[in-house]
């Protein structure tokens, strides 16, 4: 959402090198996150190994090293994956740790990629994309502190990823994800509305008026017979023994 990555310059860069570059919408991680679970695990080790926020410290570098040395889920760590072998830490391994072993990257990346694709299905069977809205709409934008939709405006572009671009009546444009818009449903009209409130307003006058009329009786209904109840329980018998 930052001017820099709208500047020609940036622009430029990226076709010169061939780079397909997408911006995400703000206030909402999980469209990217693989980065945003990289961005967490970096700042733990910020908080942990430099607190002080020198980022160039030995202690804070050892430490990324051996994040990197770290093997994840696919059984490789990220300097497997990246170069074919460990690097070399402070902590000690033996020599066949540094060989290539293209194979197994190979393997580990099969087994990411379809542990992505599982991931993938089971979020899939628990969503439904919502409806898409179209150029000029209006809609309501929910706010991200107070999650109240308090910010109305109207929908200038459609982008993709599901994301809209919204002008807002302050003026400012920003992109949103659909998550955070409603349609704004417009109000019924005033004579429909007045109809339907003053409908039944008129019959329960009427009928009132009718049950406070004086001269006209009501039926008078006879209550309904009382039925006793008797009981259908078997007896038996006193039997009495003589002592």
């Amino acid at each position: 959402n930052g001017s820099q990555f709208e500047a020609g310059v940036f622009q430029a860069a990226l076709k010169r090198w061939g780079v397909s570059w997408g911006n995400s919408t703000t206030h909402y991680p999980q469209s990217n996150g693989h980065a945003e679970a990289a961005v967490k695990t970096v700042k733990e080790l910020v908080l942990k190994l430099a607190p002080s926020g020198d980022l160039s410290s030995e202690e804070f570098l050892a430490g990324l090293l051996e994040f990197r040395n770290t093997p994840h889920a696919t059984g490789l760590s990220p300097a497997q994956i990246v170069f074919g072998h460990q690097l070399r830490s402070m902590v000690p391994a033996h020599r066949s740790s540094y060989s290539n072993q293209w194979k197994d990257v190979m393997d580990a990346r099969e087994r990411q990629a379809e542990a992505d694709a599982n991931t993938k299905f089971r979020y899939d069977l628990r969503s439904r994309p919502l409806p898409s809205l179209p150029v000029g709409a209006p809609v309501r934008v929910q706010d991200p502190k107070t999650k109240l939709w308090s910010h109305s405006g109207v929908i200038v572009a459609v982008g993709q990823y599901r994301s809209y671009r919204i002008k807002f009546a302050s003026g400012s444009v920003l992109w949103r994800n659909r998550w955070f818009i409603r349609l704004v449903v417009p109000a019924a009209t005033e004579s429909g509305s007045s109809e339907e409130s003053t409908s039944p307003t008129a019959e329960a006058h009427d009928t009132k008026a009718d049950a406070e009329m004086p001269g006209k009786e009501q039926p008078q209904l006879d209550p309904p017979p009382v039925v006793l109840r008797r009981s259908t329980r078997t007896r038996k018998p006193r039997v009495t023994f003589s002592i």
